[in-house]
């Protein structure tokens, strides 16, 4: 988030985008999906040797499935092969690192790294493994071979056992008290899935309070100086993704709920979801989403480990304070560079948000070289959200007000291409605005038009006299609908008693 403390608010009246041509616009998107192609292609978790040691874990994992179907419980074999899955797995943990594999479609990847030859090998592994809802596995640090025994009818279930129990395999699981194991089901979606409203909404919440809980754990196991649970952030990562390419508004709609008193967790939700929401519009490709999720939440980490009162201070920072504030990139890069599970493009994001696009930010980098993509896409996430949020040391900014600080910003401290796309999802009156019609009447934004980000789809609560009236939804970039009517700005809730969350 921007850690400056503003001298004075600059009132920015209603504006436009320059146009370019299509030629520059095409190279600039161009130039940014080929960056997120570099990301998706390259992200790694794992040695060389890790993942080539990978074949015989999933061997264990298959011969132990296959004996848990073949022989009684107590039989000599299957108390070898929970030995032998326990083995290789403990030389992972030897080595620092849990073990976190994923199993959809056709595909099994251990971390982040497609393992392709060994998708073909472990075919039958991966539609056993999918088929009774282990999505995703991951042995943690700490796991005993007692926890690998109780675990075992676990991963050898068949079909019928599970479906036939409330909870699936999930309740198995937990029937079977593994701490240090964890499952659950992974999906991956697609274009042509569709959600209805009121499920995307509920999820959306589920998705929200999720990522809450998560944050405030971080900072308790921050401040105490113990690890981070790479899994649960990754899991939680992935059910932002999965909630934002299912429907994306119901989550940006979300976007906008503030917390003072809990600031840096509710800024950290809502910079991951603007973040994923912005990188969705570029690219579908689940695995940059993830990686992007997990330095979004991450972004300032580093803040956790600052001083209260400095982070909390309303008045101007001394240069003391000011320095400490500056370095939480770099501690918070090298939080989670220690964490280990964690991708590459994750931790320069928390390391390069506060870099901006011109290179004239903090830390600075010698020899220059161009922000990450995960990057640049964050930074414009989190200036937004900073600036429309209360701060010790700020008052909010109107959503319009911000929207265009953020469009000045393209091409010195904001990627000019990311910021276009940013103000296409969002519109000029982002949702959860509330908003000043030309006929005097108040209304909420609902979601933004696709045609026309100046005219949004609103509900309008308010007559021209002020007085409450049915809500009426109406789109504006439908000139029929609209009956000639258009938003002139944004209102401050606060100042006219209105509570958003009541008329959505």
């Amino acid at each position: 988030m921007s850690d400056e403390r503003p001298q004075a608010r600059d009132v920015h009246a209603p504006y436009s985008v320059t146009a370019e041509s299509g030629e520059e616009r095409e190279r600039e998107i161009s130039r940014i999906t080929a960056d997120i192609r570099d990301t998706a292609t390259g992200a790694r978790s794992f040695s060389a040797a890790q993942i080539t040691r990978a074949r015989d874990l999933l061997a264990r994992l298959y011969a132990l499935r296959r004996a848990r179907r073949l022989y009684p419980g107590e039989h000599p074999a299957i108390a070898q092969t929970e030995q032998d899955l326990f083995d290789v797995i403990a030389a992972y943990h030897a080595e620092g690192v849990d073990v976190s594999l994923t199993f959809f479609e056709d595909e099994v990847l251990l971390g982040e790294q497609v393992l392709t030859e060994d998708s073909m090998l472990f075919d039958q592994l991966i539609r056993d493994m999918v088929s009774i809802g282990a999505g995703s596995v991951s042995f943690l640090m700490g796991l005993s071979p007692d926890e690998i025994a109780r675990f075992s009818p676990v991963i050898g279930a068949r079909i019928e056992e599970v479906q036939e129990l409330d909870g699936g395999i999930a309740s198995l699981a937990e029937r079977a008290e593994c701490p240090h194991i964890l499952i659950s089901a992974v999906s991956v979606v697609r274009d042509d899935v569709t959600v209805e409203e009121g499920d995307a909404r509920e999820l959306a919440k589920a998705t929200y309070t999720g990522t809450l809980e998560l944050l405030r754990e971080l900072e308790r196991l921050i401040r105490s100086n113990q690890s981070l649970n790479v899994s649960h952030l990754k899991n939680t990562a992935r059910s932002l993704v999965d909630s934002i390419l299912r429907n994306r508004f119901a989550m940006l709609e979300l976007s906008g709920l503030k917390s003072f008193d809990e600031y840096t967790f509710y800024h950290s939700i809502n910079v991951a979801i603007l973040s994923v929401a912005l990188g969705s519009m570029l690219t579908r490709d689940y695995r940059f989403l993830s990686t992007l999720g997990v330095g979004a939440i991450l972004h300032d980490i580093g803040k956790m480990t600052v001083d209260l009162s400095v982070l909390n201070k309303t008045g101007p920072l001394t240069s003391d304070e000011w320095a400490e504030m500056r370095h939480h990139p770099v501690r918070g890069a090298e939080i989670v560079a220690l964490t280990s599970g964690v991708d590459r493009a994750s931790i320069v994001c928390v390391l390069e948000h506060h870099m901006r696009y011109d290179l004239g930010g903090y830390p600075p980098r010698e020899p220059k070289r161009r922000q990450h993509i995960a990057s640049r896409i964050v930074a414009v996430a989190d200036a937004y959200d900073a600036m429309t949020s209360q701060r010790p040391y700020s008052a909010p900014r109107m959503q319009d007000e911000a929207m265009g600080i953020i469009v000045k910003s393209a091409g010195s401290s904001l990627d000019p291409g990311l910021v276009r796309q940013f103000v296409d999802m969002l519109g000029y009156f982002p949702p959860r605005s509330l908003v000043l019609l030309n006929t005097g009447e108040t209304a909420v934004v609902v979601s933004p038009s696709a045609s026309d980000p100046t005219r949004p789809v609103i509900r309008i609560i308010a007559g021209v006299d002020g007085t409450m009236v049915r809500p009426v939804d109406l789109d504006l970039s439908a000139s029929a609908e609209a009956q000639g009517r258009s938003v002139v700005r944004c209102l401050d809730p606060t100042g006219m008693n209105v509570d958003i969350a009541e008329f959505l």
